[in-house]
Protein backbone atom coordinates (compact mmCIF):
# COMPACT_ATOMS: atom_id res chain seq x y z
CA UNK A 1 0.00 0.00 0.00
CA UNK A 2 0.72 2.99 -0.94
CA UNK A 3 0.66 6.05 1.64
CA UNK A 4 0.34 9.22 0.68
CA UNK A 5 2.54 12.11 3.00
CA UNK A 6 1.93 14.98 3.94
CA UNK A 7 4.05 18.14 4.88
CA UNK A 8 3.36 21.22 6.64
CA UNK A 9 3.84 24.19 3.80
CA UNK A 10 3.31 27.41 5.97
CA UNK A 11 3.39 26.83 10.00
CA UNK A 12 1.87 30.31 10.73
CA UNK A 13 -0.94 28.97 8.83
CA UNK A 14 -1.56 25.79 10.12
CA UNK A 15 -0.77 26.97 13.63
CA UNK A 16 -3.64 29.74 13.48
CA UNK A 17 -5.66 27.26 11.95
CA UNK A 18 -5.56 24.86 14.71
CA UNK A 19 -5.76 27.76 17.25
CA UNK A 20 -9.08 29.10 15.65
CA UNK A 21 -10.74 25.34 15.57
CA UNK A 22 -9.69 24.86 19.15
CA UNK A 23 -11.44 28.03 20.19
CA UNK A 24 -14.57 27.10 18.08
CA UNK A 25 -15.07 23.81 19.43
CA UNK A 26 -14.47 25.22 22.82
CA UNK A 27 -16.89 27.60 22.06
CA UNK A 28 -19.13 25.09 20.77
CA UNK A 29 -18.82 22.89 23.55
CA UNK A 30 -19.15 25.46 26.50
CA UNK A 31 -22.77 26.90 24.40
CA UNK A 32 -24.15 23.41 24.67
CA UNK A 33 -22.88 22.50 28.02
CA UNK A 34 -24.60 25.28 29.89
CA UNK A 35 -27.43 24.98 31.53
CA UNK A 36 -30.11 27.30 29.49
CA UNK A 37 -33.41 27.54 30.76
CA UNK A 38 -36.00 28.20 28.20
CA UNK A 39 -38.54 31.42 29.72
CA UNK A 40 -42.06 32.16 28.73
CA UNK A 41 -44.54 34.14 29.99
CA UNK A 42 -46.89 31.22 29.38
CA UNK A 43 -45.24 29.29 32.42
CA UNK A 44 -45.61 31.52 35.33
CA UNK A 45 -44.08 30.67 38.62
CA UNK A 46 -45.96 31.00 42.00
CA UNK A 47 -43.80 32.28 44.68
CA UNK A 48 -44.12 34.34 47.58
CA UNK A 49 -41.32 37.04 48.84
CA UNK A 50 -39.68 36.68 52.16
CA UNK A 51 -37.18 38.83 54.18
CA UNK A 52 -34.42 37.18 55.65
CA UNK A 53 -34.53 38.27 59.10
CA UNK A 54 -31.63 37.78 61.85
CA UNK A 55 -31.66 34.09 62.60
CA UNK A 56 -33.55 32.57 59.40
CA UNK A 57 -31.65 30.16 57.79
CA UNK A 58 -32.29 28.86 54.17
CA UNK A 59 -33.03 25.33 55.91
CA UNK A 60 -35.15 26.77 58.14
CA UNK A 61 -37.11 28.78 55.63
CA UNK A 62 -37.35 25.73 53.15
CA UNK A 63 -38.90 23.85 56.34
CA UNK A 64 -41.79 27.12 56.80
CA UNK A 65 -42.99 26.71 53.54
CA UNK A 66 -42.43 23.19 51.45
CA UNK A 67 -45.42 20.88 51.67
CA UNK A 68 -46.30 17.89 54.02
CA UNK A 69 -43.96 15.15 52.86
CA UNK A 70 -41.23 16.72 51.38
CA UNK A 71 -37.72 16.93 51.31
CA UNK A 72 -36.21 19.62 53.11
CA UNK A 73 -32.88 19.49 50.79
CA UNK A 74 -35.08 19.80 47.58
CA UNK A 75 -36.70 22.08 48.95
CA UNK A 76 -33.54 24.07 49.97
CA UNK A 77 -32.03 23.24 46.13
CA UNK A 78 -35.32 24.62 44.91
CA UNK A 79 -35.52 28.05 46.70
CA UNK A 80 -31.11 28.12 45.55
CA UNK A 81 -32.24 27.51 42.22
CA UNK A 82 -35.14 29.59 41.69
CA UNK A 83 -33.33 32.71 42.97
CA UNK A 84 -29.91 31.94 41.27
CA UNK A 85 -27.98 31.32 44.65
CA UNK A 86 -24.12 29.85 44.46
CA UNK A 87 -24.31 28.66 48.01
CA UNK A 88 -26.80 28.83 50.81
CA UNK A 89 -25.56 32.17 52.61
CA UNK A 90 -28.40 34.20 53.15
CA UNK A 91 -28.56 37.66 55.06
CA UNK A 92 -31.00 40.24 57.09
CA UNK A 93 -33.10 42.11 54.68
CA UNK A 94 -31.98 39.83 51.88
CA UNK A 95 -35.45 39.63 49.39
CA UNK A 96 -36.53 35.85 48.69
CA UNK A 97 -38.11 33.89 46.45
CA UNK A 98 -39.67 30.72 47.92
CA UNK A 99 -41.66 28.67 45.33
CA UNK A 100 -45.18 27.83 46.18
CA UNK A 101 -45.39 23.83 45.65
CA UNK A 102 -48.59 22.32 46.70
CA UNK A 103 -48.84 18.90 48.15
CA UNK A 104 -49.35 15.79 45.56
Amino acid sequence: MNKTKYRIVDMKKFLSFIIITSITIAAIFFMLAKNQKVYSSTYKYNYREIIVKEGDTLWNIAIENMPKNYDVRKMVFEIKEFNQMVDANIYPGDLIKIPIKHNP
